[in-house]
């Protein structure tokens, strides 16, 4: 896939080897980046969260990548993923862009791209979590007919979305 800028993007979902790849990708995001994706800019890295991070099951919890090629070498650019919460029908949607590849279309992308993998599996209802600082994320979100709760509890504000084929 083409970004707005014209940059070719490779989506695919993660995989087990991609273990020196996430963890490259999760050092590269800012400390504003780890709070809009982890809610926690404080998050160490362990070998159980980076093993739970591209080790999944495909079905409960499924992970969508977004590869670019910069001098020759693979660089991970960007996460999406859910997990069923409560399955069968329910999931909890994250994701994020490393900094210097944002605004350019690739979180909207994987989001749309994720949303299509889910309604193929009949996945009903997406929900998750956003910080109030997230201005962008919520515009996106409140623009795409997300319906984003009025209440907050410590700067975060919950979202649902209901999914139809």
């Amino acid at each position: 896939m083409k970004l707005n800028d014209g940059i070719k993007i490779f989506l695919r979902p993660i995989k087990p080897t991609d273990e020196d790849l996430w963890t490259d990708w999760y050092y590269s995001l800012s400390n504003i980046s780890k709070k809009f994706r982890f809610l926690d800019t404080h998050r160490q890295l362990t070998p159980q969260l980076i093993k739970e991070s591209v080790h999944i099951d495909y079905v409960n919890h499924f992970a969508l990548v977004a590869i670019a090629k910069e001098n020759g070498e693979e660089l991970m650019v960007g996460v999406t993923r859910y997990r069923l919460d409560p399955p069968p029908d329910s999931a909890v949607i994250v994701g994020a862009v490393l900094d210097d590849w944002q605004g350019k279309g690739l979180g909207t992308k994987m989001l749309l791209y994720l949303l299509q993998i889910m309604i193929k599996r009949k996945i009903k209802q997406v929900h998750g979590d956003i910080s109030l600082e997230n201005r962008l994320m919520l515009r996106l979100l409140d623009q795409s007919g997300f319906q984003i709760t009025e209440k907050d509890a410590n700067g975060i504000r919950h979202f649902e979305f209901q999914l139809t084929a």
